[in-house]
Parts: structure tokens; sequence; C-alpha cells
């Protein structure tokens, strides 16, 4: 009996140790580990990606076991987490932690071998805002899932890639400039993954770019400020985000016309 009660406490206080002292785990994929696998669910895109992670466990004998769900904190936030499979009893460690990676820990003993099936643990992550395009490894670190003196999965760990943020705003372009009865009017491609447009203006070339307006929503700007018989210079950029998270794209290539107008009116 004493042997039994100090197994049950040294299994369950796994969940508190950060780093497994024993073989040195191996990267495997989720059919090479049976019966343990890993289901990755997304929703949304770029810094709005939702991510619902489940590590589900095949048909099975099993009296106790140890695993972690490990993150890059950098990249990914924990919104909650919640355990499935019924255990006589289990300890949940949310600080859990290996030298860069953060997650949670999860261990579980069972008064007796039983047979299960289902999900272990769920964990959601949804990306931190602001995040350029990049791949994120989610991992299930098994420091052990046993049947008595069995080993049913030995100290392994599961790595899913995971595809977050947003892909670089281009490089705009201009494509048309015209003089209108409001003034001249600039129009440009537009950036589906732009927020918005800034639009900057000088008398020369290569002089000094001024912004004279902010457009969302629409592709195009009326400059209602200019004089006759000037020459003026137009580029545009693209942003995405606020305050500052705001992030700018490069300056497009200028764009340039002339203004005439005839009996003091924009023809």
């Amino acid at each position: 009996m004493m042997n039994k009660f100090f197994n049950r406490a040294v299994v369950l206080s796994m969940t508190a140790i950060t780093l497994f002292a024993g073989t040195p785990a191996t990267t495997a994929k989720a059919a090479d580990v049976a019966p343990v696998h890993t289901v990755v669910q997304t929703s949304g895109s770029g810094d709005s990606l939702k991510i619902t992670y489940k590590v589900n466990l095949d048909k099975t004998e099993v009296t106790d076991g140890r695993i972690a769900v490990e993150y890059d904190p950098n990249v990914l936030e924990i919104k909650s987490d919640s355990e499935g499979i019924k255990f006589s009893d289990v300890d949940v460690n949310k600080s859990y932690s290996d030298g860069s990676s953060k997650g949670v820990a999860y261990a579980f003993v069972g008064d007796a071998a039983k047979s299960v099936s289902g999900t272990l643990m769920t964990v959601q992550f949804t990306a931190k805002k602001g995040l350029k395009k990049q791949d994120t490894v989610i991992g299930t670190k098994v420091f052990g899932i046993n049947n008595g003196e069995k080993a049913v999965v030995e100290n392994t760990v599961i790595s899913d890639k995971v595809s977050v943020g947003l892909p670089k705003l281009t490089k705009p372009a201009i494509s048309g400039i015209s003089q209108t009865l409001l003034g001249v009017y600039v129009k440009w491609n537009e950036e589906p993954d732009a927020d918005g447009y800034i639009v900057f203006r000088s008398t020369t070339k290569d002089g000094k770019y001024t912004e004279i307006g902010s457009v969302a929503g629409f592709n195009g700007f009326w400059d209602v400020t200019v004089s006759n018989n000037k020459t003026y210079y137009y580029k545009i950029c693209t942003y995405r985000g606020k305050g500052q998270d705001r992030v700018y794209s490069e300056m497009s290539d200028p764009v340039s016309i002339k203004v005439k107008k005839f009996l003091g009116l924009f023809s």
C-alpha cells in the first residue's frame, strides 16, 4: 500500500519538473508514437489566428502518465486549457517551462489499469498581435505513459508546425493620376492585407514628400489643394495596425501631373 501511494505522489509531482531527468527526448511524428496523436485546428487568419490543439489517446490500457504541451510565448498566448479523459488523481501545472518554452503540464494516475480513448488535453492559443508571418512549433512532450510496469509510450516529443502572423506589406503602385473637376485624383491598386493608405506629395521628384491625406477602405484620393501651372509628384504607402503596433510598407514609385486650369477651373 505504501508503494502505491509513493508511486502516485511521484507521478503527480512530475508536473512541477521543468526538464525530464532521463533518456533524452526524441522528436517524432504522431504516427510514430501511437497511441498518442495530436490534432491542430485553426480559425481566423494572420495575427487574429486562433488555434485549438488536442492531444488524443487511442484506445489502450493505462495506469498513469505525464505530458506537457509546449509553445513559444513570443508568438502564442494560451487562452484556455482543459483535460478530457477522467482519472482518479490529476495534477495540472499551468506555469510549466523548459528553457525558452512555456506550456501546460499534465500528470494523471488511475486506481487501476483501465481501457481509455479520447482527448487527454485541449489547449487553445491565439497569435500575438502585430506578428510578421512565420512558422511556430507546438510540441507535446511525453514524459511517459504506462500500464503498470509496462511503458505504453516512452519519453518522446511530437511537434506540430503552425503558420501564424501577417505577410509583409508589399510595395504599392499608383495605377493612375488625372485632373478632375475636384482637383487631382490619384488611384492605386488595392492591397488586401492593408488597413489603409497614406498619400504624400512633393513639387519635385526627388524632393521632400509631405503627407496630405490618409484613406481607409478606398483606393483613391482627391487632392483639391493644388495650384495652376504646377507639377506635382505623388507617392503612397500602405499601413496595417493601430498606434505603436502600426507597420508601414515602403513608398510607391512617384507619379507626376501638371495642373492646368481653364478660366480658373479644373478641366
